[in-house]
């Protein structure tokens, strides 16, 4: 996996670096071997390397219409960073490492740490049933909060995914698509999603299977309101975000997208039903500077207690899912993507090295596979520069 990943990121390096070479000489160059005792496969590596991985990523977008920030540091120290494109098309300002972006999913891990938190403050367990917080729910006694945090509930979706001309849009499935809408209130969505998820079969059995659910994020912010006597948001900003100093974060919620100074517009116009029921698993609006404060809190337990944070990243399901609560822990590290309309995102922390990263673009479906690409890439070069 790893050489699979190196070889197509210095191809791609080679390629934007060969592009171009003259063609008009006919002096043949000297070919390159390697020596018996250096494998060619090191050779040919040493030959291409860039001398940074901020000329790496530089050449990687280089040509491209890659529009977003990239931000890779290790204990404080910036690797390297891009930022490309314009912020929005009637003001025309710069994306910069300080512009705005809504990170979808990557929002999940904050909920878990919401909710890890009241149990360290001894308001909650994990283990608690759900019936504690919604008791005339029919299934509720068959779950704990742990089955929720884990995708292992088996409560349904209530989000359906397509691409409608092209973006990634979230609408409300079957009869819930009547009800739930943008011209409701953030409440009132909230409140029908509510009801409506409590009245849903299960889709299997609890602690059985894994599924990626979003309804049980937003469940879970639910009794974080619930437990906490504050609101979602209000909570999540005094427990994480001033303790750490991220002071550029906020929630979709708190104000409508096209008034938000410094967000990077999306690009598209999507449907996506938004209004209220993004909380818990969708809904926070940062910058990489805030990501990159997070990432460090939460590999050196500067939010969390050490009790919590190995909770947290504790796999509950492997076979090639490796999901612990709200966030994936595998060889990489730990990580988690994000999808909302036209933005992409997905952040990383490798807690044995200190390093975190940061990709996210404004522009799906033109950046968003390159966002993508350069995350596990810079992830793979990383280790040749250490």
């Amino acid at each position: 996996m790893r050489y699979a990943l190196l070889l197509a990121a210095l191809t791609a390096v080679l390629a934007s670096a060969c592009g171009s070479a003259s063609s008009e000489t006919n002096t043949a160059a000297p070919v390159a071997t390697a020596t018996a005792d250096e494998p060619a496969d090191t050779y040919v590596t040493d030959m291409i390397m860039p001398d940074s991985l901020q000329e790496y990523l530089d050449r990687r977008l280089e040509g491209t219409e890659f529009s977003g920030v990239v931000l890779m540091t290790q204990n404080g120290e910036t690797l390297c960073e891009a930022a490309r494109g314009i912020e929005n098309s009637g003001t025309k300002e710069p994306i910069t490492t300080d512009s705005l972006f809504c990170v979808g999913s990557v929002s999940k891990q904050f909920t878990a740490a919401a909710v890890l938190l009241l149990q360290q403050d001894g308001a909650l367990s994990v283990d608690d049933p759900l019936s504690k917080y919604y008791p005339d729910c029919e299934y509720a006694n068959k779950l704990k909060l742990l089955h929720l945090l884990s995708m292992r509930s088996g409560i349904a979706e209530f989000y359906d995914v397509e691409y409608i001309d092209g973006i990634f849009t979230e609408l409300p499935t079957g009869s819930l698509s009547k009800t739930v809408t943008n011209e409701n209130t953030a409440e009132k969505n909230r409140d029908l999603l509510e009801e409506w998820l409590l009245s849903q079969p299960l889709v299997f059995e609890p602690d059985t299977d894994y599924e990626y659910s979003n309804s049980n994020f937003f469940l879970l912010a639910r009794i974080v309101e619930q437990v906490s006597g504050q609101s979602f948001e209000s909570f999540v900003r005094e427990r994480i975000f001033e303790p750490i100093g991220m002071t550029h974060s906020g929630f979709i919620d708190e104000n409508e997208l096209s008034d938000i100074e410094h967000l990077a517009a999306p690009t598209g116009m999507p449907k996506t039903v938004y209004k209220g029921v993004t909380m818990g698993l969708g809904d926070i609006i940062t910058n990489a500077r805030d990501i990159d404060l997070w990432l460090t809190a939460l590999r050196t337990n500067a939010v969390l207690s050490p009790e919590s944070t190995q909770m947290m990243t504790t796999n509950r399901t492997l076979d090639g899912e490796d999901y612990a609560f709200g966030i994936h822990n595998d060889d990489y590290g730990w990580h988690h993507s994000g999808f909302f309309t036209t933005y992409q995102a997905f952040v990383c922390t490798v807690p044995e090295t200190g390093l975190n990263l940061f990709t996210v673009t404004n522009d799906d479906p033109v950046s968003n596979v390159i966002a993508s690409e350069i995350g596990w890439d810079l992830l793979e070069m990383q280790s040749l520069y250490s």
